[in-house]
């Protein structure tokens, strides 16, 4: 299954997602989704490397669904998250 990483901008808390060339971006649709272990394992080694540069901390990766070429959250949680907005 596709996953994504996300983290938290350590200064802000602003939620970012990993693309493969080790930048972060505030939207999901704009992550890179690695199609397997090895891609995954590569991602998070991308950010391995922001948490030890003190860039973005609670780095996790999670699984997502391909909907239309882009990433899309298939949890609650991550579904909340991605859309940037408060829950009321």
């Amino acid at each position: 299954m596709p996953s994504v990483v996300t983290a938290n901008v350590l200064r802000t808390g602003a939620i970012v997602y990993l693309k493969d060339n080790g930048t972060w971006v505030t939207e999901l649709a704009d992550a890179t989704a690695a199609a397997d272990a090895d891609a995954r394992a590569g991602l998070e080694k991308l950010a391995l490397a922001a948490v030890e540069r003190n860039e973005v901390t609670a780095v996790y990766a999670f699984d997502v669904a391909i909907v239309d070429g882009r990433p899309a959250p298939l949890s609650v949680r991550e579904t909340i998250r991605a859309a940037g907005t408060p829950t009321v």
